[in-house]
């Protein structure tokens, strides 16, 4: 490769970069609007089968128990909801943080690939993928174990 190239494939390499990386933040994007659309359907079904309710109510004193019911329906709807919001937010973080890591890698490949043909020598080693490992690791949540993960309980010794 001449001394002219390397420029070039070294473009070639933030291009691709900046490339992966719009495709991540789009991917992600898509998983948040996917998420969105089923908590919004959720809602006008929870809705729905409320005003349904309302409608089956065949004298006051029953009319006047719902919006008790209601309540401890909407509590429990919404603890779920919470968590099922902290598990996505976890695995979209997980998988743009696995993929940017890939495309970091892949783009320091390239860019050392590019200088190795130009001629450069002494090139450092590729640093990117312990530091990646290091910081992945905060966001991988813990194993559980296999009963704990089906029952809910913790085992006992």
């Amino acid at each position: 490769m001449s001394i002219q190239a390397t420029p070039l494939s070294l473009f070639k390499a933030n291009a691709e970069l900046q490339m992966r990386i719009a495709q991540l933040m789009r991917e992600s994007g898509h998983r948040w609007l996917e998420a969105a659309q089923q908590s919004s359907a959720a809602g006008i079904s929870e809705t729905t089968s409320e005003l349904q309710s309302l409608l089956k109510a065949e004298d006051w004193q029953s009319l006047a128990s719902l919006p008790a019911e209601a309540f401890m329906r909407r509590l429990e709807d919404r603890m779920s909801d919470a968590k099922s919001a902290s598990d996505i937010a976890i695995r979209n973080q997980q998988a743009f943080a696995s993929g940017l890591q890939q495309a970091l890698e892949a783009w320091q490949k390239a860019v050392a690939d590019a200088l190795r043909a130009d001629g450069t020598p002494n090139l450092p080693a590729l640093p990117l993928q312990d530091i990646f490992k290091q910081w992945l690791s905060a966001w991988t949540p813990p194993a559980q174990d296999a009963a704990q993960a089906k029952g809910g309980k913790s085992p006992q010794k």
